[in-house]
């Protein structure tokens, strides 16, 4: 694979060459001092971009739900979701993923964090200035059944913030968190899924994500329900697992800096995969997940009529 700049380098550009702003200019940074960096058309990895623990720790559940992943309806049925989902009992600690300042504890009632009042009921936001990047990041925890931090408090990471609950537009007991990127507004959500620190497989190796950028026509939408992600014994070798995403279902998840992906999954273990999915008939791809990485994929419809 070829190794982009870390982190702190990715943040100041853009992912490939693009008519896109680069993301200095989105969130009114000062000029980036590194020159954007092209990913190869096939797949590139990217080291460092997992910069949240888990805000659910054992023996609570601290998987993500896959039934309803960031930018899923869940076939229509739900909202598209802007963060992910961690399924727990009443009453299980929820904790800060990173160092950070408390800017909100308390509930939505009175104050829109989202699309209406009351959707995230029992709420803790934390604002993340980071080692090495220039922009802040933010990170949402709601439906909580209890908020155990005060604004303006000074928490570090693993330290309890609040209990899972169901307050709000909550169904069934479950955190929800979200990653917000250069401000505090539900518009500029990313997917949680590509800065959680993955988990390690059975084989003691840290586990990777996959980003999958989707170039449409110009003034397209591509709506692309199914997306089948396969682990293989080696490159195109028998399949291991499978995994079933979709492509965002809101357009304006869609692209957004500084991944500029489409759909996305976490917790892959090192090795082979292939992607495939049928739009303009049957797409397909090999990759590689390395340990810890994030790998990005890329497929260029911007051709077609």
């Amino acid at each position: 694979t070829t190794h982009t700049p870390q982190m702190a380098d990715r943040i100041e550009a853009t992912l490939t060459p693009s008519p896109l702003p680069s993301l200095s200019q989105t969130l009114h940074l000062d000029q980036p001092s590194a020159e954007p960096t092209p990913c190869p058309y096939e797949f590139c990895g990217n080291q460092n971009t997992f910069l949240f623990e888990r805000p659910i720790k054992l023996p609570g559940r601290n998987t993500i739900d896959g039934s309803y992943r960031f930018g899923s309806t869940q076939s229509g049925r739900r909202d598209p979701h802007h963060g992910v989902e961690f399924l727990n009992s009443m009453g299980t600690p929820v904790f800060a993923a990173a160092d950070g300042e408390v800017i909100v504890a308390g509930n939505d009632l009175t104050t829109l964090y989202g699309p209406y009042y009351n959707f995230y009921g029992n709420l803790v936001i934390l604002a993340h200035k980071l080692p090495d990047l220039q922009t802040t990041l933010y990170t949402l925890y709601a439906h909580l059944s209890e908020v155990t931090v005060t604004p303006g408090a000074i928490v570090q990471a693993g330290e309890q913030v609040g209990l899972v609950g169901l307050s709000g537009a909550a169904t069934g007991s479950h955190l929800h968190f979200e990653v917000r990127l250069g401000e505090n507004d539900y518009t500029a959500v990313r997917n949680p899924e590509l800065w959680l620190e993955p988990f390690l497989d059975e084989t003691g190796s840290q586990q990777g994500a996959l980003a999958g950028e989707l170039i449409p026509p110009a003034g397209y939408y591509l709506k692309i329900p199914s997306i089948v992600i396969e682990q293989l014994t080696g490159r195109a070798g028998d399949v291991l697992s499978r995994v079933y995403v979709g492509a965002y279902e809101e357009a304006a998840l869609k692209g957004q800096l500084p991944w500029n992906e489409s759909f996305a999954v976490g917790d892959l273990s090192p090795g082979w995969y292939r992607v495939y999915f049928v739009k303009y008939g049957m797409q397909q791809r090999e990759f590689q997940i390395q340990p810890g990485e994030l790998t990005v994929i890329t497929f260029d419809f911007s051709e077609k009529p």
